[in-house]
Order: structure tokens, then C-alpha cells, then sequence
């Protein structure tokens, strides 16, 4: 079990060089592994069935394939690149010329030109240039075979278990280059999905406190308008009373403390019933979509009852909070401005009357 946590972690191990792609290598380093298999099974093939003329192109293949796998601990990339590329373009065109295109050899160039386009980070007119030139070098081998009887003659049943064997090692090397780059792109996908939430998110909410900032609050009373244009919904507005003597008194930290903390008291006691904003300093505002005003009212009572029972306690400080609301219903004719305008004229009017008090 060591023995194999031990290869694992030579085949995973990281290059030598900054900025290169330890995923590239790992998929090289098991594309060569593949190879080395295959060769492996091909040579036994041929001495357990067939003609034993060129044995030793397997076993010098296999050498070099085993050299090709040390180089990628060695060498850049490109380079590891450029050794499999001209590897398996030997073997191919070797191989076609020894036993024929019915040996089903050439199939293996379809994986070279995945990893031409997936490994080989390059303009796609170089793609394109190598993609031209393997699909003239299958052709050229297609007619050369059609002109020549191979050096080996093969018989049927070897051709068709040869076939077998290049179609398993074929699919094999594809699924090692897929499932890389498919977990490549699924994680660069994630990463950036993950990205664009955290940006909407610090673009829709007040970083201190959590809650809605005002743009998003007023999309969602404005989408909510043009969805149900004969809807009723209240807004409401509620400012906190003598908020500069909290950070006079006890520092920005207690007064930003004090923001929180009523963040944590709107959703404790709104539980969903309306949408709520930090609207900017120490306002709030409060949106509650298919209500009219007593019901809005009622909630917003339950809201103030609550402030002004529960001591806020921060450290060594422990104040009781007050808050003044204003609270307006939709009357179909006013423009959201117009609305949230009369809602502010409430919340000035109750705190000219003293304060801690709503105004509806």
C-alpha cells in the first residue's frame, strides 16, 4: 500500500519550473504509462501469435517510452510535449508501414490532435496548421497502404484482436486527456461562478452588516411595481435615535455594533414577512409587498416593541435603543420616489414629536 502511495505521488509530483501546469504533466506522465502497457501487450501479442520479425521495435519503443517518462521531471512542457508528439508519430507510421492500415495503429493519431488542442496553449492557427498536417499524413499513409502489401502479413484473427487492443489503449489515452481537461474546465468554471456571487454579492449588500444595500432594495421594489402593477405594498423607514452619541460615547466599534445588532433583530423578528435595507448612516428601509398599511403597521409595532425591550450589550456597555419609524402604503399614483419621499417626511415629522415613536 506504501509502495503504491509512493508512485502516486512520483507520477502527481509537481515540475520543476514556475508556472507550469502539474495537471499537463500528471496526464503526460499517464499517457506514457498507457503507452508503456500497450507496447507491453502488443510485443506479447506478436510473440505469442504472429511473425517474430522486428521484435525489437517493441523493446526499443518501450526504452524510449521509459526515457520520454523521466524526461517530464526534467524538462519544460513544450518539450514533454514535443517528445510524446514525435513518439507516437514513429510508432504510428512504424507500425502502419510494418503491419498495415488494417492494424488499426493509425487511430492513435486522433488522440495525439487532442493533445494538440487541449495541452499545447498556442494561437488556433498553430492548431490548426497541425491538425492539416496529421490529417494529410493519415491520408498519405491510407494511399501509401493501398499501393503496398505490409512487411508483416498479419492474419485475420491477430488483425481483429489488434484491433481490439489499439481501440482499448486509444479510448484509454482519451479518457486520461477528457477527464483532465473536463476537471480542469469544471473547476475554472466553479472558481468563477463562486467569483461572480461574491461580486454580486458585495455589490447588492452593506458589507457590515449584511443586509441589502439601497440599489438593490429599490430594483426589488421597482421589479416587484412592474409585476404587479395593481398590487398593494408598504414602505417604511426607520431611523435610530441619538446615533451620534454611541460613537461619541464608545467609538465607531460600538456604533457599528449597534448596526449589526439591529440587522440581527429585523430578521429575528420579521422572519421573512418583508425585505429590509440598510439605506445608508443609521436608516433603514422596509418594504412589504402585498400588504396594506395596518398590516405593514403591525409589523412594524412588533418591530419597535422589540427594540425598546431588548438592552443592546456590547463589552462593558449595555443601552437601551430607540427608533423612530415612518411607514407610507402604495396609492397606485406616486412613483417609487415620490413614495419613498413621503415615507421620509413621516420619519422627520416623528422625530420633531420626540422621537421613538411610528408615523403612519
Amino acid at each position: 500500500m506504501n509502495v503504491f502511495k509512493k508512485i502516486l505521488a512520483l507520477i502527481r509530483k509537481d515540475s520543476k519550473y514556475e508556472n507550469e501546469s502539474r495537471r499537463i504533466l500528471v496526464m503526460l506522465r499517464w499517457f506514457y504509462l498507457v503507452f508503456l502497457c500497450y507496447l507491453l501487450f502488443f510485443q506479447l501479442l506478436m510473440f505469442l501469435g504472429e511473425s517474430h520479425s522486428f521484435s525489437w521495435i517493441g523493446a526499443v519503443s518501450m526504452v524510449v517510452v521509459c526515457v520520454s517518462l523521466m524526461c517530464t521531471y526534467y524538462y519544460r512542457i513544450k518539450t514533454n510535449l514535443l517528445i510524446n508528439a514525435v513518439i507516437q508519430l514513429v510508432w504510428i507510421v512504424s507500425s502502419v508501414y510494418l503491419y498495415g492500415w488494417d492494424s488499426g495503429v493509425q487511430h492513435f493519431l486522433f488522440a495525439l490532435m487532442a493533445l494538440v488542442y487541449f495541452s499545447l496553449y498556442d494561437r488556433l492557427s498553430v492548431k490548426i496548421v497541425i491538425t492539416v498536417l496529421l490529417f494529410l499524413l493519415r491520408l498519405g499513409m491510407y494511399f501509401f497502404c493501398k499501393v503496398h502489401t505490409p512487411v508483416v502479413t498479419l492474419s485475420s484473427q491477430f488483425v481483429m484482436i489488434l484491433q481490439v487492443c489499439n481501440s482499448l489503449f486509444l479510448f484509454l489515452q482519451l479518457g486520461i486527456l477528457f477527464g483532465t481537461f473536463s476537471s480542469n474546465i469544471e473547476s475554472a468554471e466553479k472558481k468563477l461562478v463562486e467569483y461572480n456571487k461574491r461580486l454580486e454579492q458585495q455589490a447588492s449588500t452593506d458589507p457590515l452588516t449584511g443586509l441589502w444595500n439601497r440599489r438593490t432594495m429599490l430594483n426589488c421594489i421597482r421589479q416587484f411595481q412592474e409585476e404587479n402593477p395593481e398590487a398593494l405594498y408598504v414602505v417604511a423607514m426607520g431611523d435610530i435615535d441619538h446615533f451620534k452619541r454611541f460613537n461619541d460615547q464608545y467609538g465607531h466599534d460600538c456604533g457599528d455594533a449597534v448596526l449589526v445588532w439591529l440587522a440581527k433583530m429585523f430578521h429575528d423578528v420579521l422572519q421573512g414577512r418583508g425585505k429590509y435595507c440598510r439605506w445608508g448612516g443609521e436608516e433603514f428601509v422596509f418594504f412589504f409587498p402585498f400588504m396594506n398599511g395596518d398590516e405593514a403597521n403591525a409589523i412594524i409595532s412588533e418591530l419597535w416593541v422589540n427594540v425598546n425591550r431588548t438592552a443592546f450589550v456590547w463589552n462593558d456597555v449595555s443601552e437601551h435603543i430607540t427608533m423612530t419609524f415612518g411607514l407610507e402604503e402604495s396609492d397606485y399614483r406616486s412613483d417609487l420616489d415620490s413614495l419613498i419621499k413621503k415615507v421620509d417626511e413621516k420619519l422627520y415629522m416623528g422625530k420633531e414629536r420626540g422621537r421613538n415613536r411610528i408615523i403612519y
